[in-house]
């Protein structure tokens, strides 16, 4: 007879993966101390989901990018919310308010969300209600709404501050210099039509800076608001100079050799 392992998540290599890249991408510690007190705590919140361990390990392993917007912006959003001032006359439930701020980010801290996002991604709103009502979630009706509000918001999050596209779809975040190789390389087999590709770089005061190729060799450069040059470049050498001095964000750089 053949049996089946069982699932433990909480000391799963793909969580624990995931674990530390939201950590990174947040700029936070994972907390690793009282490891038993902590998968205690995450078996219990498994169990109360209802949802089979298997259903939220493909989420892991197929919903990985989305899961991890999703992660990122309820991080961002509730880490800036002051729930005693937002709804100081809440009788939602009757738990005493302590800290409802509802991430901790201690190992297997994205377990909880995977949960969420379990819920989400099968508009069950009636299992995620419930779920939050068993979890005893201070304001849980109110926290259910941002939570829906944060799934569709996410769709539309970076989760770098790079990316690439191709006017034919291909797209990708966090442009390296290979990125830059292969897309030289497809742009020249592409049709007119599909012949073009950008990468953009967001400024820490939110400007986009984008240089866009097409394959006759003309860059556009649009750097924020007050930049727009176009070029015609002298080979692909030279294209690809230019996107490599644009992905280290040595712009000056770039102008000077734009403007000749």
């Amino acid at each position: 007879m053949w049996f089946k392992k069982k699932i433990e998540l909480f000391n799963h290599p793909l969580v624990e993966k995931v674990d530390k890249e939201l950590s990174s991408v947040l700029r936070v510690d994972l907390k690793t101390s009282d490891s038993e007190i902590l998968e205690r705590l995450s078996n219990e919140e498994q169990k109360q989901s209802g949802i089979v361990p298997s259903y939220l390990l493909s989420i892991y392993e197929n919903k990985k990018d989305e899961l991890m917007k999703f992660t990122c912006y309820c991080y961002s959003k509730e880490s800036k919310i002051d729930h005693v001032e937002e709804y100081p006359n809440q009788d939602d439930t009757k738990q005493n308010h302590s800290d409802s701020k509802t991430i901790g980010l201690s190992k297997g801290f994205s377990i909880t969300y995977a949960i969420y996002y379990y819920f989400l991604s099968k508009d069950d709103n009636d299992g995620l209600m419930n779920y939050l009502s068993v979890r005893r979630i201070p304001y849980f009706k109110k926290f259910h709404e941002r939570l829906v509000k944060y799934f569709h918001e996410s769709k539309g999050v970076m989760l770098s501050d790079s990316y690439i596209q191709y006017l034919a779809g291909y797209d990708k975040e966090n442009v390296t210099a290979e990125d830059i190789d292969k897309a030289i390389k497809d742009v020249q087999e592409m049709d007119d039509e599909h012949g073009a590709f950008w990468i953009s770089m967001l400024e820490e005061n939110e400007e986009e800076y984008v240089i866009e190729v097409n394959k006759s060799l003309k860059v556009s450069v649009m750097y924020g608001e007050k930049i727009d040059i176009q070029y015609k470049s002298q080979d692909w050498d030279e294209v690809k100079l230019i996107l490599k001095l644009h992905i280290d964000r040595k712009f000056d750089k770039i102008i000077s050799i734009v403007k000749k």
